[in-house]
């Protein structure tokens, strides 16, 4: 449920919720003073001192460029690392003075484009990129960030063509799963998954020198035999794991791998210490929700909180979430249709097929998910479950 489009900078954490009855509750309001309302995460640990020292040091030199730029990296990484989306907007506070105009440094504007494509603006970071790279036309990151973007949208031939310009200039794993992960979408998912086999052992140096280049390769092969129904995508998640047991994005796929095949009670083990992160709290209560576990009806109404906040926020970057929640943990198919129609409209990655199709076959109305349909043949994409779900356009509660 969480996998497909792996951002390569940051995978950031805006979940929304409309008008759940959940929702709706009071607001809580503290008896004293003396009462912790929240734990404000990460600053018990160095990286996040030092970060909070940057800071400091920024705010008495707001004109620092390099210094606003080391500060809006670091903030970006812990959105991710925590995934706290109010690091993001720490990131372009630390930007404010370099506002997107004609002469706004490149690695500004990459940075930018960066937070832009986190909040799914995807559309604004395009055009941002486009401005880093009439600069700078060699960077790397530039190129595969706009992939990353391109494929988001499901706009293969432009992430094949930006794979290919990164590949250019770089070459090894990276570009290589990178190449890959538009091949596995695209009617080639088998020699996707062989290329990235081979290139992680002809690459095996830089892949024990970038850990992080590591785990994304193994992750895509992952889903990608997941979706072509291999059982070796379980020897790559756990190969994943090793490396990284601790990645958000990881951490969720493999948590689906393990929903999906029956192990909910692998999922609690997993997650019950990690409720933080939205996407790993809604998978917590989803293994919870299907073993009787009493905690499920807390955590339900911990995520309904959240996403409340995050609506009187005016977010509405997670629908997606938010669909999988409304769906499956309140049992709304008809609203859950809504959500997954709207984020079908922005990302059409996997999971979005996924979700629509699951909220418009629950809701009665499989017709709803005919641009999923149309995605899966235009595209060849081979996925063994959304075919599956995809076939009945008759079925589904008419209730």
């Amino acid at each position: 449920m969480f996998g497909g489009g792996r951002t390569v900078l940051a995978i950031l954490l805006a979940p929304l919720l409309l008008g759940s009855p959940l929702a709706r509750a009071s607001p809580s309001v503290p008896a004293s003073d003396s009462v912790v309302l929240e734990h404000v995460p990460g600053f018990r640990d160095a990286s996040s001192r030092a970060l909070r020292g940057l800071n400091a040091q920024l705010a008495q030199h707001r004109h620092d460029a390099a210094l606003a730029e080391k500060v809006a990296r670091l903030d970006i990484g812990e959105a991710r690392t925590l995934g706290d989306p109010r690091f993001l907007g720490r990131a372009e506070a630390a930007l404010a003075p370099w506002p997107i105009r004609p002469h706004t440094p490149p690695d500004v504007l990459l940075l930018r484009a960066v937070i832009l494509q986190s909040n799914h603006d995807f559309n604004g970071s395009i055009a941002v990129l486009k401005r880093v790279l009439a600069a700078q036309p060699s960077s790397a990151q530039a190129w595969l960030t706009l992939a990353a973007v391109h494929q988001a949208q499901a706009n293969y031939p432009a992430a094949l063509r930006d794979c290919g310009q990164f590949a250019t200039n770089t070459l090894g794993l990276l570009p290589d799963t990178c190449t890959a992960s538009v091949m596995s979408l695209t009617g080639h998912a088998p020699l996707a998954l062989r290329a990235v086999a081979i290139s992680l052992n002809q690459n095996a140096a830089e892949a024990k020198a970038q850990p992080t280049v590591a785990v994304w390769a193994l992750t895509l092969a992952a889903e990608t035999a997941e979706r072509l129904g291999d059982p070796s995508a379980e020897q790559y998640f756990r190969a994943a794991l090793a490396i990284e047991p601790t990645d958000p994005y990881l951490l969720g796929a493999w948590s689906d791998w393990l929903l999906d095949h029956n192990h909910p009670r692998a999922v609690i083990a997993l997650l019950s210490a990690d409720t933080r992160i939205d996407p790993l709290l809604l998978r917590l209560a989803l293994a919870e929700q299907q073993t009787h576990n009493a905690l499920a009806a807390r955590h339900i109404g911990d995520l309904a909180a959240r996403f409340e906040a995050s609506r009187l926020r005016g977010d509405t970057v997670h629908r997606r979430e938010q669909a999988m929640f409304t769906l499956h943990l309140l049992h709304q198919p008809r609203r859950a249709l809504v959500l997954a129609r709207a984020n079908w409209t922005v990302q059409r990655e996997p999971i979005d097929a996924r979700i629509l199709l699951e909220t418009a076959l629950a809701a009665g109305q499989p017709e709803a998910a005919d641009p999923v349909r149309a995605w899966l043949d235009h595209n060849h994409v081979q996925d063994v479950r959304l075919r599956a779900l995809a076939r009945p356009r008759d079925l589904g509660d008419k209730s």
